[in-house]
């Protein structure tokens, strides 16, 4: 068999059933490997947006995405995905096509030339910095040795993206499978006693405090250990919340659950933290986003911080007083097996003020009225969230609509969420919506994105029509650029760079683009009757582009301006 057949085979027994990717002459029997071996692939308009596929993908199925790219610009094409995919700790294997090994600038062992052969870069170097694993094969033979490798490193400790770049001549060299030499990772060393050490530490300062909450990142999602982390929470009885990436975590209507915390979320839940005198985090980095720019979130707490990665728990920022290094997947059975068996102190008083915070402290912003004759965004996204049942996925963009629906989706219902997170890149809610349509194809996807943001991505709208996928992508109407108008208002007084005078946004019309790429349009412009439109779009089983016009002096409540 060829490397590239036994590559697929290795897919196979993965069970990686889908691929993203864009074809191109450097993958050209990589591609043809695909075809004949009856993997599904989904033809992307641009390798840009393969690796978000890839990422969504991975997220909501557990398991690892898999995009291909051809060579030179198609593989720098896929960097912007690829950084996505590597700050938002997703496991993705990105397969790149390349020019046979004798003309690539690899195998000149030369810094100075810049390129050999056609199309071709040494892409090697550029994306080792955003993944955890990436190397060129040389030898046919290793082929086995760096697939497992990558599978291993992309799904191990901090989940993220590998890279492996496949030569021509590679590809199609026919290999002898018995002769393929197997990676072996090394064990992992046995951190049970000095875990139980730590266990104590942290169960004896629980018992000190008087308002401790219980702090969820990416790491408990990543860990796969949902059923007893609800345990924990059952025994604690202590205020939880959540990162952004957790937000869709557990539903908000349980007991002790108290939605996500940041700079664009709730007053009351940035109040419980502020007023918190211990705070357990699991899996959380600290980011500015979720603890404010001058990390003031958690002032008053002693913090307890447990994460994968040694560095998050050294680095400047948030002040850690408790830092343990541990893999969650056997720190929280662990804690959950300790606790069992202790006494734990009642914080009925603490709850019980929490409870009048969130009741004290809705979010209040004046405009958000069904009565108003423009359509407010929180009220679109409030409804939106409302209507959407547990089979459905949420989508949001870089932007206003994201920070938005932080604040009012409650995830009542058990929906799922898929965001760039970290990132915050534009135009992704195309691609995550693309990915996440084949992760789960009986789900409705609603997938909002915005006026400027639908621009960066506009050609994956024909992979949406021409695969039927059942994407309803809300296009939120506001003139371009609402969030970046904000910042505008609030640091430069009203002074813009992005005038739609200078850019020409605002311009669009939405109805023809949907025609375009062979999509039903909708238009939503009023709030009047809007349960009974969303009832209706949402029941529609086929994909469909709905524009929503708002009011483009829309005002994002910002919780850390209490500060």
């Amino acid at each position: 068999m060829r490397v590239v057949d036994f590559i697929i085979k290795f897919l196979k027994k993965k069970k990686i059933n889908d691929i993203f990717m864009l074809t191109g002459y450097g993958a050209m029997y990589l591609n043809d490997a695909v075809k004949l071996a009856g993997i599904k692939y989904y033809a992307t308009r641009n390798e840009a947006t393969a690796p978000s596929m890839a990422s969504a993908y991975a997220r909501l199925k557990n398991k690892v995405g898999v995009a291909c790219v051809t060579a030179g610009p198609g593989a720098t094409n896929a960097l912007p995905g690829l950084a996505e995919a590597f700050v938002d700790s997703s496991p993705i294997v990105i397969l790149s096509g390349q020019v046979d090994y004798k003309q690539t600038t690899h195998s000149t062992k030369s810094e100075k030339i810049r390129s050999f052969g056609t199309a071709e870069i040494n892409i090697i170097p550029i994306v080792k910095p955003l993944t955890k694993y990436a190397e060129i094969i040389r030898n046919p033979l290793d082929v086995k040795y760096i697939l497992e490798k990558a599978f291993f490193l992309a799904t191990s400790g901090r989940q993220g993206p590998v890279w492996i770049d496949i030569p021509l001549n590679i590809q199609n060299t026919v290999i002898n499978e018995k002769k393929l030499k197997s990676f072996k990772p090394t064990k992992e060393n046995s951190q049970k006693n000095k875990i139980n050490k730590d266990l104590k530490k942290i169960f004896n300062l629980i018992q000190k405090s008087k308002k401790p909450i219980l702090i969820l990142g990416h790491g408990v999602k990543q860990s796969n250990k949902i059923k007893e982390i609800k345990k924990i929470i059952n025994l604690l009885k202590i205020p939880v919340i959540f990162t952004r990436f957790t937000n869709d975590l557990i539903p908000h209507n349980k007991k002790f659950i108290y939605g996500i915390s940041g700079i664009k979320a709730t007053k009351f839940s940035k109040k419980i933290m502020n007023q918190s005198d211990l705070a357990l985090s699991l899996g959380c980095r600290f980011s500015p986003q979720f603890v404010g720019h001058e990390f003031k979130a958690l002032s008053n707490a002693k913090v307890i911080s447990v994460d994968i990665e040694k560095d998050e728990l050294k680095k400047k920022g948030q002040k850690i007083d408790l830092p343990l290094n541990y893999d969650l997947k056997n720190f929280i059975p662990s804690f959950l097996k300790f606790i069992k068996q202790k006494k734990l102190n009642k914080f009925n008083k603490w709850n019980n003020h929490c409870e009048k915070l969130k009741k004290n402290n809705p979010l209040t912003i004046k405009s958000v009225s069904k009565s108003n004759n423009r359509m407010n965004l929180y009220y679109f996204m409030d409804r939106l969230g409302k209507i959407s049942s547990k089979k459905n996925v949420l989508i949001t963009d870089a932007g206003s609509n994201y920070y938005v629906g932080g604040q009012v989706w409650n995830f009542e219902k058990g929906q799922k969420e898929v965001s760039s997170y970290t990132n915050a890149a534009m135009g992704l809610s195309i691609p995550l919506s693309i990915g996440a349509a084949v992760a789960s194809p009986k789900s409705n996807i609603l997938a909002v994105t915005g006026d400027g943001s639908l621009e960066l991505n506009i050609q994956e709208l024909k992979t949406i029509s021409h695969n039927k996928f059942n994407i309803k992508l809300f296009v939120i109407n506001n003139g371009g650029y609402v969030s970046m108008h904000n910042w505008a208002d609030t640091f430069f007084k009203g002074r813009r760079v992005d005038n739609p005078v200078d850019t020409g946004d605002g311009t669009l019309n939405l109805k023809n683009i949907a025609k375009a790429f062979d999509l039903d349009h909708y238009l939503i412009s009023k709030p009047k009757n809007l349960d009974n439109i969303l009832k209706k779009i949402i029941k529609i089983k086929k994909p469909l582009f709905v524009e929503v016009i708002t009011d483009n002096k829309q005002i994002i409540y910002d919780a850390y301006k209490d500060y």
